[in-house]
């Protein structure tokens, strides 16, 4: 770039000698060929550097996309759950996309501006000051006016793409939840509804991108006039200088040159600063976003047992949410390795709640849960979490095969996958797809009922042998008769596991060594399946309507 910038300067004084021996009548055939070869011989060199550092430049700045692309996606990954309770997904979707390219830009085109401002600006600057300083002095009278125009439009683009940012981050995150629930709109007729919501944000993002637009879109024809206005200066002035023999036309021809090559960095200040003004913007959101820390993570020194063998322990745990309501209070229980407990109890009761403070989805906000003796926040968060499977409540499946969605990447012998299958029953579902466990699900698992992609997602947990499994309302999905088959396979499984199952039908929990009922976050009754029909009156309604239910196939 250096090169083809020197490149640059040379040849206004290849034409000013060119001009000057014309004008005295000295200049020859053989010399007029020289000069003109050796301005192609400049050009096609500074042809083939110019691509030449195009493709270096902008390659790095794709270096420095790619980077904070992947550092972007790896932190949210690794941050907790109290995260995604507070943010959009547009809002981080647009800092993946949108944000990133800004950046691009500023390190890519703003970096070759910034080099070019500098560097070919301040030597051709030089140049025409030695030519005749004070031709260069009257030529520099309009840019006070530039620099103020500039840094007053700069602080403007700034504030505006700032706007505009947030704006798309709103939009994006509409048009994904429009998405999302396409069913629900269909079914309730609400394309208008959601038709206005989206056409009302697109109008704000329009408005607050036109006000950018027009910022852009003043600051260029105003540094043109700022030229144009030195141009005209020169030509006057300069041709005065001429006509009194002080310069050579020549020189004049070589200083119009050279105010011509001034040009290109004065003007691109302008669109240096839009490109740096947006950078900076979106670098500002992608920092912000960078420096928020994962509430849930490994200790400084953190413990790695030999083994999980799966004991569990609640003393005193409380935990609240930041909406400052008391989720769970008081929870004091203990789960022995091998056992299987249930736990069930009205909606909103803190069931969910508790099982995702096991691999510290959460941490608890009072007391301490202890696996094997050792204090969870103790361990270290990988080794934990590999060693608990949790089945969540809603079933997500990735827009893969039904195979790539039970292994997720695990290799697996045939027979334990078809084992797993059968205990899911999923056999007869898989044996009627058109390719069978290579069949697509489409996205979020669309072409599968919600009973299907339920008994998937439990296929997909069993699939990992880890010693502590947690099911979350396995069943809910299911229509009773294949929630049977598979609570009763479930039963006859040896896991060799500690097993947690949340569960609002009865039949599920059944056979658990132990089984708690939640209310208002606290445990309000415990015992055996029998037992709680006796002295529980909330457990004995729910089991005599779904015992009647399933008689009757209500």
């Amino acid at each position: 770039m250096i090169i083809v910038d020197a490149a640059q300067l040379v040849i206004p004084q290849i034409v000013k000698n060119a001009i000057d021996s014309l004008s005295i009548g000295s200049f020859d055939n053989k010399t007029l060929v020289f000069q003109c070869m050796f301005i192609l011989f400049l050009g096609l060199a500074m042809a083939g550097l110019r691509y030449g550092w195009r493709n270096l430049l902008m390659g790095s700045a794709r270096n420095v996309e790619k980077g904070i692309r992947d550092d972007l996606f790896r932190h949210v990954l690794n941050l907790d759950m109290a995260y995604y309770d507070k943010v959009k997904t547009g809002d981080i979707m647009a800092h993946a996309v949108s944000d990133i390219n800004h950046i691009r830009m500023a390190f890519g085109f703003g970096l070759i501006v910034l080099v070019d401002t500098i560097l070919l600006g301040s030597t051709t600057l030089a140049i025409m000051v030695w030519t005749h300083p004070k031709l260069t002095a009257l030529a520099m009278i309009p840019m006070p006016f530039l620099i103020i125009t500039t840094r007053t439009l700069g602080k403007k683009m700034h504030a505006f793409h700032k706007t505009a940012q947030e704006s798309y981050s709103q939009l994006t995150e509409i048009v994904r939840e429009s998405f999302f629930g396409i069913r629900i709109i269909k079914v309730f007729n609400f394309e208008t509804v959601i038709g206005n919501k989206v056409e009302k944000a697109s109008t704000d993002y329009f408005k607050k991108n036109l006000k950018r637009a027009f910022i852009t879109a003043l600051l260029k024809p105003l540094l043109g006039l700022f030229f144009n206005l030195s141009t005209l200066v020169v030509i006057f002035y300069g041709g005065f200088l001429v006509m009194q023999q002080i310069i050579t036309p020549g020189e004049l021809v070589a200083f119009i040159q050279y105010l011509g090559i001034l040009a290109w960095p004065v003007i691109a200040i302008g669109w240096m600063t839009n490109l740096f003004q947006r950078g900076m913007a979106s670098l500002k959101r992608i920092n912000t976003l960078l420096d928020s820390m994962p509430d849930v993570s490994s200790p400084d020194c953190p413990v790695i047992p030999p083994k999980v063998e799966g004991n569990i322990t609640f003393k005193d745990v409380g935990f609240t949410y930041d909406t400052g309501k008391a989720i769970l209070s008081n929870i004091n229980l203990k789960i022995h390795k091998g056992t299987s407990i249930g736990i069930s109890g009205p909606p909103g009761s803190g069931k969910t709640s508790l099982v995702q403070l096991i691999p510290r989805l959460y941490n608890v906000s009072k007391g301490e849960i202890l696996i094997d003796g050792l204090d969870l926040s103790t361990i270290d968060l990988d080794f934990l979490r590999r060693h608990i499977a949790l089945m969540p409540q809603e079933s997500f499946l990735f827009s893969g095969t039904i195979r790539d969605n039970i292994l997720m990447g695990q290799e697996m012998e045939k027979e334990r996958l078809d084992r797993i299958i059968r205990v899911c029953s999923l056999k007869d579902t898989i044996d009627k797809m058109p390719d069978g466990l290579d069949t697509i699900v489409g996205e979020r698992g669309i072409t599968l009922s919600g009973g299907q992609k339920q008994r998937i997602a439990l296929a997909r947990t069993l699939s990992f042998e880890k010693p502590i499994i947690i099911l979350d309302d396995p069943i809910s999905q299911m229509d009773t008769h294949t929630a049977s088959k598979v609570i009763s396979r479930l039963n006859r499984m040896n896991l060799n596991a500690t097993f947690i199952i949340i569960s609002h039908r009865i039949s599920a929990l059944a056979s658990c060594n132990t089984i708690y009922i939640f209310k208002n976050g606290r445990i309000d009754h415990f015992g055996t399946h029998e037992e709680l029909i006796k002295n529980d009156r909330f457990y004995k309604e729910s089991y005599l309507v779904q015992q009647f239910e399933e008689e009757y196939d209500v």
